[in-house]
């Protein structure tokens, strides 16, 4: 367990503009943008008459590129934050690892690392797919050093079935076993909704999952974003998971503005809380924070800084400050 530092550090805001500092200066010398885009499929029953009023055909072009454009935007972003949406719906083969050093005001700096993959098997027409995941949040506690967090890792294994995939719906099942101290087997289904209001996109996704330590459970979240002067995106996000074994749902929402400075460099503003619903609701923490990422060579090494302030009810809502550093390396397709 890390315990607090008895010897006073420079202070995390100094360390903070400096970094921020660092994250401006960085040189631009990349050739390679980023691409990300879901692939449209044609509708089945083309040959079925839609029902159509005449006098708003002029306008269907219009408002197809717009919802197109919110949707592309969105993904495009999520894939260079390498966020799990893309991990969960990208078609092609990956592999993710991730090593953060994290520095937090009273404690020594630790380290966590994540592995996340995911194998598309031959002559299965991308259904089938092998899974290779780490277990970050089973560590909650992250180590002293890199070996430390290397040798904690829970991995898991497993096999992922696509039952459906459209650009507007989506649904997987996965079977696997979760491997450290003991055999940890699970399942797990997931169906995501894509829908377009003009200039609005709302994605829901639910997922049923049980697990032999835990048992069952299900996970709802909700994205509601929008694209605005060309380089923004605001998002909102609210989550909610109950877990049959304790009995209550823990949640979360959070608020986003993303704001892309070039194809190699972004930011993410946030703002957000967490809740549980026993033994009553109450709130359970707050974060404000902000990550800035760098695209730093090619399209599959990425650095990070991401500062934050947490307010947890635990400490009475007490300011705590910290200050995460990541490194990124992506094998495989995007």
């Amino acid at each position: 367990m890390v315990q607090p530092s008895s010897a006073n550090t420079v202070s995390l805001s100094t360390i903070t503009h400096y970094c921020v500092a660092l994250f401006f200066s960085l040189p631009l010398f990349y050739s390679s943008p980023l691409h990300a885009s879901e692939e449209s499929n044609k509708d089945p029953t083309e040959n079925t008459t839609e029902p159509h009023i005449s006098l708003l055909e002029p306008l269907d072009s219009t408002r197809n590129a717009v919802s197109h454009r919110v949707t592309e935007f969105a993904n495009w972003l999520d894939n260079f934050f390498g966020d799990d949406r893309i991990y969960d719906e990208s078609q092609n083969s990956r592999l993710k690892l991730n090593l953060l050093q994290i520095s937090e005001e009273g404690y020594e700096p630790r380290y966590k690392t994540s592995l996340q993959g995911k194998l598309t098997l031959p002559n299965t027409q991308k259904r089938l797919k092998l899974l290779f995941e780490s277990d970050p949040e089973e560590n909650a506690n992250a180590d002293n050093t890199v070996i430390e967090a290397v040798q904690a890792q829970e991995q898991s294994l497993g096999l992922r079935y696509i039952q459906l995939s459209t650009e507007w719906l989506r649904a997987n099942t996965d079977v696997g076993v979760r491997v450290r101290s003991g055999l940890d087997t699970f399942v797990r289904f997931r169906l995501r909704g894509l829908f377009n209001f003009g200039h609005w996109n709302l994605r829901a996704t639910e997922t049923l999952f049980w697990r032999d330590s835990t048992g069952p459970g299900a996970s709802t979240r909700l994205d509601i974003e929008r694209r605005f002067a060309e380089t923004w995106l605001f998002r909102a996000t609210s989550r909610a998971t109950w877990l049959d074994k304790t009995r209550q749902f823990d949640m979360g929402q959070d608020f986003f503005l993303i704001h892309t400075i070039n194809k190699y460099r972004a930011i993410i503003y946030r703002a957000g809380l967490t809740a549980v619903s026993e033994p009553k609701m109450q709130t359970t923490g707050y974060i404000l924070s902000v990550r800035l990422r760098q695209q730093i060579h090619r399209d599959w090494l990425f650095f990070e800084i991401n500062p934050k302030v947490l307010y947890p009810q635990a400490e009475d809502f007490h300011a705590r400050h910290s200050l995460t550093f990541k490194l990124e390396v992506v094998f495989g397709g995007v």
